[in-house]
């Protein structure tokens, strides 16, 4: 029995798995788009354009291009930044920061931190604190051409959230999705 099991067992790794399909064969077609999957009509890489008119919910690391009522800017949100993952157990909340990046503004754009909220998953509002990259106080405003970055840092409870940026009153003009992982 032994010895027909291991003439079997050659045979069949000899053809290639008995399947049929040579391994070149099936590794061909491997990790292509099913042809019945509808094709992406939004362009790859795009900038998305978000005003008071059409709010935009990005992802982090998203450029966005924000037109105000006086000026137009280019805003580009990264993080958030914990210090240090691999906790276990996992913490309920944990020290978070973002950096936002504004380019390009074409004329002078108002700051504020209290213009900066995050909505955690639990639907809690928290009003963060926002600094200049570095450290010390929120400028005054953007200059144009300037490229200014922020930090905009809270305690967040582990999951997913949105940064949201609302410089023209109570709504956000965009808001950037995020997730708090610390494992």
């Amino acid at each position: 029995m032994v010895a027909a099991a291991v003439v079997v067992s050659a045979a069949l790794l000899s053809s290639g798995g008995g399947g049929g399909r040579s391994a070149s064969a099936s590794n061909a077609s491997y990790g292509t788009i099913p042809s019945w999957l509808p094709k992406p009509k939004d362009q790859v890489g795009r900038v998305a354009q978000a005003s008071a008119v059409r709010p935009w919910l990005a992802i982090e690391g998203d450029t966005v291009s924000i037109l105000l009522a006086h000026a137009r800017a280019m805003v580009t949100t990264v993080g958030p930044v914990v210090p240090e993952e691999g906790q276990f157990p996992v913490p309920a909340t944990t020290p978070c920061s973002f950096t936002v990046t504004f380019t390009a503004a074409t004329r002078s754009i108002a700051l504020s931190g209290a213009s900066f909220t995050i909505l955690d998953e639990l639907s809690h509002l928290h009003h963060p604190r926002v600094t200049a990259a570095g450290g010390g106080p929120i400028p005054r405003s953007v200059a144009p051409g300037q490229t200014l970055s922020l930090t905009v840092s809270d305690v967040l409870p582990t999951g997913n959230g949105q940064l949201r940026w609302a410089p023209e009153g109570p709504k956000p003009i965009v808001s950037w999705d995020f997730d708090v992982e610390i494992d």
